[in-house]
């Protein structure tokens, strides 16, 4: 009867988890859909703003903003996005994976970088293997504008002071609930329209006072627009990681569920032969 009993202990234990894989998908599923509606919301402006911002550079000669010309003696900035918060399948090692492929291929072109983790999973596996090449920055790390203000603030700062050169991004842009595509982009230096025809514009004040402020205004709004998107990525991986281990916890519970009703059924036959041998004995 000792079997019996670690059987039923094992169901009940799964089942158990089984709730709570189930009520995180809800969860996950709920968060998602506020996300999603945040990111849907704001790639159109993200968009007008990158493309007046190229449009400007590129009726402008002179590239005198440290944001459109890469700096030749500043490391490469690497902004790593990942979650916040585990439970969510290989989300956080494919962008890692990405992070140490982009890596390599600046230690052999022997180029110095810098690491930014934005989200504490990656964030934590960073400073295990580059601890020297860790950057932070100060206040709260919520995935919302006032952030990605902050991010540029710095960025700005290490420009001027030559402590970085470029800046790439690392992290996932959200295609649907089940895909969720790791890319790297560059920031800095802002990669424009190369050619030399540009749309009409009425620029108010002079577009050399307007492009420098709307190249800092660009770059905030697209780390706003990644850390929408890694929000985004982080709650629909979690939402699919949960519903396959709910899904498997219903299949082992079937298993153990036939696994016990055999042991059971012997058991009980077991004791009818040796309870009819025995008044066949008597």
């Amino acid at each position: 009867m000792g079997s019996l009993k670690g059987l039923r202990s094992r169901i009940k234990s799964i089942k158990s988890t089984q709730k709570i894989t189930a009520a995180m998908k809800m969860v996950a599923a709920a968060k998602l859909r506020k996300s999603q509606e945040k990111v849907l919301a704001i790639k159109p402006y993200v968009q007008k703003v990158q493309s007046m911002a190229s449009h400007l550079a590129a009726a402008r000669d002179d590239e005198d903003a440290p944001i459109l010309q890469a700096g030749r003696s500043g490391s490469h900035l690497i902004i790593v996005m990942s979650a916040e918060k585990g439970l969510c399948g290989g989300y956080n090692s494919l962008i890692l994976k990405e992070a140490n492929a982009l890596i390599r291929k600046l230690k052999a072109d022997n180029q110095t970088f810098a690491l930014l983790g934005v989200g504490r999973k990656g964030l934590e596996a960073l400073k295990r293997d580059y601890p020297d090449q860790i950057l932070s920055i100060s206040g709260e790390t919520a995935p919302d504008y006032a952030l990605a203000e902050r991010i540029t603030g710095q960025i700005k700062e290490w420009l001027d002071s030559g402590v970085v050169g470029q800046v790439h991004v690392v992290g996932s842009i959200f295609r649907n609930a089940l895909v969720q595509e790791v890319c790297v982009q560059t920031l800095v230096p802002f990669q424009g329209s190369k050619s030399k025809t540009v749309p009409y514009f009425l620029a108010e004040p002079k577009v050399d006072v307007l492009l420098p402020e709307l190249l800092e205004h660009n770059l905030v709004t697209r780390l706003y627009s990644f850390l929408l998107e890694n929000e985004t990525c982080e709650h629909a991986a979690r939402m699919t990681s949960m519903d396959n281990a709910t899904r498997n916890a219903q299949d082992i519970v079937h298993k153990l569920q036939l696994v016990y009703n055999q042991t059971r059924q012997a058991h009980i036959t077991s004791e009818l032969i040796e309870i009819i041998s025995g008044a066949q004995a008597l």
